[in-house]
Formats: structure tokens, sequence, C-alpha cells
């Protein structure tokens, strides 16, 4: 056992997969042998929440602290820098396995009650490979006598050959972008229709520094919203069903500048809430006792 925990090796023609029990992160992702995601070693921990599950609620909480139905809660700052609970109870957790086979892997974690979040909860992921690419299903249930609040996002950082950030082109068709203060918590949303943050059109990120929320995104016919990353002649198109409202889009700027992490991949995140959604409320998801929910995301691919 590695300090991630066990592994699982995933294979479907010509994708690998790797997934691990620390976070139920994905630790790898390579098709025709190309690196997709911006992994990490079996004997390194995940340096930036790599491929893990942030629950239940993805980026940061102000101060820790919220209140729910009349009742105040305190979490515990885990970002010391930001003053902020940052990504959740799991990502750091050991997942146990629920099911594998030779192209998918289901693992599961309880959420136990805490002073901080006293509301138990079931999560699960599906990492899968098809002939449609990577998908990953997220599931939760309420498995307590009460409403529970919850939201839900994955870490991958992403990748194309021969590309470090800065040859990326990005198109994210997204109506409104959350500005945010020193310590990245939210101060308005802003149209980003004609701004540097308008990425409906494909938009070079070379120079862009991004740790940016967005929504109001223009879904396809069928509810699928998506992004695209693109450089010479390879892509990467990531979907997210109806429930995830929010992109977050990450440079992987906060690396220390020289060293090979720094602006190497482009971190990009499909979530069902914004940051700070325990306070704000916007599109938070309820559960109610007994009530199970699940969504996916995914990636396919195209080489050049």
């Amino acid at each position: 056992m590695t300090v991630n925990g066990q592994r699982w090796n995933l294979e479907h023609g010509d994708q690998r997969a790797s997934v691990v029990q620390r976070g139920g992160a994905l630790q790898s992702y390579l098709v025709a042998d190309v690196e997709i995601v911006d992994g990490f070693a079996d004997d390194e921990r995940p340096p930036a929440f790599n491929g893990a599950v942030l629950a239940p609620w993805p980026n940061r909480i102000r101060d820790g602290r919220w209140s729910w139905r009349g009742r105040g809660h305190q979490l515990p700052v885990t970002e010391p820098g930001t003053g902020s609970a940052l990504h959740g109870l799991v990502s750091d957790a050991w997942w146990q396995r629920e099911s594998v086979s030779p192209d998918a892997v289901t693992l599961g974690v309880a959420v136990e009650r805490t002073a901080g979040f006293p509301f138990p909860l079931r999560l699960s992921v599906t990492w899968s490979l098809s002939d449609e690419g990577l998908s990953c299903r997220l599931g939760a249930l309420n498995t307590g006598a009460e409403a529970a609040p919850f939201g839900v996002a994955t870490h991958p950082f992403f990748r194309l050959p021969g590309a470090r950030v800065d040859d990326l082109l990005l198109r994210l068709p997204a109506g409104q972008w959350l500005e945010t203060d020193a310590n990245l918590l939210p101060v308005a949303l802003r149209p980003a229709a004609g701004t540097d943050r308008d990425f409906t059109e494909f938009r070079s990120l070379r120079g862009a520094r991004l740790d940016t929320a967005f929504t109001a995104v223009s879904p396809d016919f069928d509810g699928i919203s998506t992004a695209v990353l693109s450089a010479e002649g390879s892509a990467v198109t990531i979907w997210a069903e109806p429930d995830f409202t929010w992109w977050q889009v990450y440079t992987s700027d906060y690396f220390e500048p020289g060293s090979d992490r720094f602006r190497r991949s482009l971190a990009v995140e499909a979530m069902t809430c914004g940051p700070d959604a325990f306070n704000s409320r916007a599109d938070l998801i309820v559960l109610e006792p007994g009530i199970a929910w699940s969504a996916a995301w995914g990636v396919r691919v195209q080489l050049g």
C-alpha cells in the first residue's frame, strides 16, 4: 500500500486510468499513452487536491463559519492563509471499494456527524472508462434525520501533449464570473461579456492568472455544459450534467515559480455550487433524510 492507499488500475481500449483510496482521487488518465491529467506518484501525496473529490462542499467557506436553519456552525480552518475551511471533509479520507471491474471502480465513504457539519452522509464516486472517454459519477445519501446542505466537485488538472498553460486555448461559455478578494472569497458576480473573463469563444491563456469561478453557463440542447481546452490540434472536452452549475478554472500559479508544476496544467472543476455556498445558499443542494442524489461529469479527448 502506498501513501495514497490502495490503487485500482482501469483499462478500456487505448485508455488507462488509476484511482486511489485517498480522496477517492483520479491519480492518472492516459489516452494512447498520452497523459491527459496531471496526477501524482505512488509515493507522493496529491500536491493540490489533484483528482480528489471535494464534498460536502467545494472551494472555501469564509472563516469556517456558517449557519443553517437557526443554528451556527464552526468548521476547522484548513487554509490558514485565507482563514477558510477548504474543499470539504473527504479529500484526505480513505475511501473504500464498493465494486470494481476492468474499466470501472466505485468507492464510498461516510461523512460522520461533527460539530462543524452535523449531517451524516454516505458519499460515492464511480470512475469509469468507455468508448466515450472517462466519466465520474458522484453520489450522496442523507443518512441522518434532518435536511442536509450539500455541494460537490472534483479537482482534476488537465494537460495536452507538448503544451503548458500558456499554450492552451480555453472555451467556457459562461455569462458570469465571481470576483473575489485577496483571500479568494466572494465579492460580487460580474458579467463576463467583453472582459478578459469572457471565454465564450476560444481564448488564449497566455499570461492569464485565474483561480476563478464561473457560472451562468450556456448548456447544450440536452442540458450538458462543456469546457474545451485546445492546443496544436489536440483537445480535451470536459462535460457536466445540469446539476453542475459552476466551474472553477485555475492556472496553477500558486506552485513555486520555476518549479515544474508552475503553470504546467490547468485545473477545470465542474461544481454544483460556488465558493462560500453554505453562507450564500446559491445553488446549494438540500438533501432530505433518506434521499439520494447523483450526477456525472466526464472527459472526451481528441489527439492531433
